[in-house]
């Protein structure tokens, strides 16, 4: 019996790493008396499985957890909720057997900069990217896709989707239009992406309950 939860990590929890960020979540999940299933052993340890980690510092409002529960009961995102921590919150809930690492392809981002930190006339979709220390080679169109620039008030907001196979951190397609070093940037991760379709729309399609 599974269920997937969507937590959004946001404020200072967003730099936590990812070992304590699965650690808290679990610390969540026992702290919230839900009919968890253990693994086998001395150590025993939560049946949970994530997706792809994101970098430290990044809002993630797609946190996607599979928790492996012993049975089906009413209520279990309540307790979540009940037992969470500030900015790290379970948002929503699903019952179902999908397996999300096996339809996830991709990731969707934006990007939130003050525009007057910002000259757009230095973005160039084909500058190399070489990222020695994770054999990545490429240019900015090869790793960042979709790229849409638009104005938000005093803001310039960067959409754009990524690939799992080729996750890179955002500050290679920002930096090179900053005009400056000081300036404020906030990257977000919003959505798991399903050849496309966004993660949270197959679930409802697939899932024999929810809770939101």
């Amino acid at each position: 019996m599974y269920v997937i939860v969507k937590y959004k990590k946001y404020g200072f929890m967003r730099f936590l790493s990812a070992i304590e960020t699965a650690n808290l979540i679990e610390r969540n999940i026992r702290r919230s008396g839900i009919s968890i299933t253990l693994s086998k052993g001395f150590h025993q340890k939560i049946r949970i499985s994530y997706l792809d980690p994101m970098p430290t510092g990044v809002v993630n409002l797609a946190l996607y957890v599979r928790i492996e529960l012993q049975y089906m009961n009413n209520g279990v995102l309540k307790k979540l909720r009940k037992s969470s921590v500030q900015g790290l919150y379970p948002s929503s809930l699903w019952w179902t057997d999908l397996n999300f690492n096996r339809v996830v392809t991709g990731y969707a981002f934006r990007v939130l900069i003050p525009k007057n930190c910002v000259d757009l006339s230095r973005y160039d979709p084909n500058a190399k990217i070489e990222v020695p220390e994770k054999s990545k080679f490429g240019t900015v169109g090869d790793f960042f896709e979709n790229i849409e620039f638009n104005f938000q008030g005093e803001f310039i907001m960067i959409r754009y989707l990524q690939r799992k196979d080729k996750l890179l951190r955002s500050r290679y397609l920002y930096e090179p239009i900053l005009t400056g070093k000081d300036c404020f940037v906030l990257t977000q991760c919003t959505e798991a992406l399903c050849n496309g379709r966004k993660l949270s729309e197959l679930l409802e399609e697939t899932a024999w309950a929810t809770e939101c």
